[in-house]
């Protein structure tokens, strides 16, 4: 039986970003990471960087995101395909205006 490999860590041609983000989808940092990087180690990275800082995870990295928290305070850190300043819609709608009749 073969085992499946989650696509978070999949080098891809095209560039992904490391998020961290608040807990209404507010971007507080972003990093871009260029194309066929390893993304493991810069998820660890920034992980690393992070508990320097006083922050804690509260869990593994393993499927690209893990929630951060320092104090009252807690955020995500994501490894991500999208760009979040990009001005194209991050997500389907059903209640976007051309949609509706």
């Amino acid at each position: 039986m073969g085992r499946y490999t989650f696509p978070a860590f999949t080098k891809s041609p095209t560039p992904r970003y490391m998020v961290i983000w608040g807990l209404q989808w507010q971007v507080i940092e972003c990093q871009r990471v260029e194309p066929a990087a390893d993304l493991s180690g810069a998820l660890a990275t920034l992980l690393e960087r992070l508990v320097g800082e006083g922050w804690q995870s509260e869990g593994t990295s393993e499927y690209g995101f893990v929630f951060i928290r320092r104090g009252t305070e807690r955020r995500l850190a994501m490894l991500t395909p999208r760009d979040p300043y990009s001005p194209t819609a991050q997500s389907f709608s059903p209640f976007a205006p051309e949609m509706r009749p």
